[in-house]
């Protein structure tokens, strides 16, 4: 940590660091906010093994916010010093350091904001998302600069990287660092990760990366639901390997037929609430993003999305119209009123930011509405089946080959893909086990707290005893309930994912 402080205060000028201080503990880094005399401050960031490959993850980071900061114009923090090289480092791990930037969270903010603030912020994130839009890439992949993808020592990805239009020769694209390219232990295996240079290429390369980790790697310890125990739906790297090859045979028509969101952009996919600052005086003016880490260029309509901070519990408004209250909004009880206000606004929120974009940045507009179809809906299962649902991206199949002429016209080539009545049975039959298994899943997260769907068991030092405690309550009501007798106990506490009974005494 002195290394750090050293290489901090002398990145800014200055001889001496005279206060550290830990910011709250974070899933993929560390970070810290260093005082230097004078009162100067910054932040400096060390990832944990768990934020991606060594060198890359470290190295696109840097290159990608100077892009977005000197390219794009963007206000995104200035970086003053960095290692992704271990070997020549004196701290010992990779590290960033970077300028506090100003302003204070939007979380500070957002609970007090009027909705006119709000609906002007959004509006501001719009145009800043307009500038991904208005720089496309050549390729799909993680953005660099040229020096750090050259004599990479034991690397197993490749040396390639694509060039950038004349004018940009610092930077260049090669791996790409999206993290489900290398989380659930997908690191260990070595695949194409780019870059692409195509969008088609891309989509079927998710195919073929599933179906190599699936092999090597076999069931995830981390399904989206808890399987395995009796009478519940039991994956096999079998029935994994044999939909993604069904996959394969579809891939090349799964494009969008609108092409305005093909291109190869840059996108933000994390912008929840603590990662926008605003100005303290002035909360509809953003004065930072932060947390570029795995960010990487992909196509549009994969990229795309509403903000984080935007999602609610509820419906969402379908129409291109703003939400009402509901009619008999004066007969409703005071506290249904309350919740009817507080749907009507988030539903608001969520419709503007599409009905913007419309009218803002329509290659936005047209991805978003693309990620509502079957071909959305197909990619998004193929590529997260390691983890994910063979019988749910199964009966996407199904769908399309009953549509197939829907989707290539009448005069398009035959269905690769063909489905005998039994097939369908033994598919609806084990889309409903899975679901089972996947509500069982959201209850215990549910009971759990703090935890989502996808949850590895991560807590900060600060929960760790308290959850611990939590889980331990909630795993021996499970097992009670959905235990007959004590042989299925027995059987079902072998597929608790969050601990043995001894690990959370």
């Amino acid at each position: 940590m002195n290394q750090l402080a050293q290489i901090a205060a002398a990145s800014v000028g200055l001889s001496a660091c005279l206060k550290i201080e830990k910011l709250p503990e974070g899933n993929f880094n560390k970070t810290y906010v260093m005082t230097m005399e004078g009162g100067a401050q910054v932040v400096a960031k060390v990832p944990n093994p768990n934020a991606g490959y060594p060198h890359l993850t470290t190295a696109s980071e840097v290159a990608t916010m100077r892009y977005v900061r000197d390219i794009l114009g963007l206000p995104v923090p200035r970086v003053h010093a960095w290692s992704s090289r271990l070997a020549t480092n004196s701290v010992g791990a990779e590290y960033v350091v970077m300028d506090k930037i100003d302003g204070i969270e939007l979380s500070q903010r957002w609970p007090g904001m009027r909705s006119d603030q709000k609906l002007r912020l959004l509006e501001a994130i719009v145009q800043m998302e307009k500038k991904f839009v208005s720089a496309p890439f050549p390729a799909i992949g993680g953005l660099y600069y040229k020096e750090d993808l050259d004599n990479i020592p034991n690397q197993p990805l490749g040396h390639r990287y694509v060039k950038l239009d004349s004018g940009q020769e610092t930077f260049v694209i090669g791996p790409t660092t999206a993290r489900n390219f290398y989380d659930y232990s997908r690191w260990k295996v070595e695949f194409n990760r780019g870059p692409f240079t195509t969008a088609q290429d891309f989509l079927t390369s998710l195919g073929t990366r599933e179906e190599r980790c699936t092999e090597q790697l076999g069931i995830s310890p981390y399904q989206l639901g808890l399987f395995g125990g009796p009478g519940s739906y039991k994956p096999t790297v079998a029935s994994k390997i044999a939909v993604l090859r069904d996959y394969h045979k579809i891939a090349k028509y799964l494009l969008p037929d609108n092409p305005s969101s093909h291109p190869c952009v840059l996108w933000h996919g994390d912008l929840h609430m603590d990662n926008i600052f605003v100005s303290p005086d002035d909360p509809t003016q953003i004065t930072g993003l932060i947390d570029w880490q795995a960010t990487f260029i992909a196509p549009l309509f994969l990229q795309a999305s509403w903000p984080h901070f935007l999602d609610f519990e509820g419906p969402k408004h379908k129409e291109m119209t703003l939400p009402k209250l509901p009619s008999g909004f004066g007969q409703l009880s005071p506290s249904e009123q309350k919740d009817a206000k507080t749907l009507e606004l988030n539903q608001t929120l969520y419709k503007f930011y599409e009905v913007e974009n419309a009218s803002q940045n329509r290659p936005v507009y047209d991805a978003l509405r693309f990620q509502e179809t079957l071909k959305a809906q197909i990619i998004a299962y193929a590529q997260s089946l390691l983890a994910g649902g063979e019988p749910r991206l199964k009966g996407k199949l199904i769908m399309l080959a009953d549509n197939w002429e829907k989707l290539v016209g009448k005069d398009g080539p035959p269905c690769p893909l063909q489905y005998s009545e039994e097939d369908r049975k033994i598919q609806q039959d084990e889309n409903d086990m899975w679901m089972q298994g996947y509500m069982n899943m959201l209850d215990i997260l549910r009971a759990i707290g703090d935890a989502q769907v996808g949850w590895d068991g991560w807590v900060t030092h600060e929960q760790y005893e308290r959850v611990k405690e939590k889980v331990r309550g909630v795993r021996k009501a499970f097992l009670e309930q959905i235990s007959e007798n004590e042989e299925e106990r027995e059987e079902w506490a072998k597929f608790w994912p969050f601990g043995t009974e001894e690990e959370l005494r």
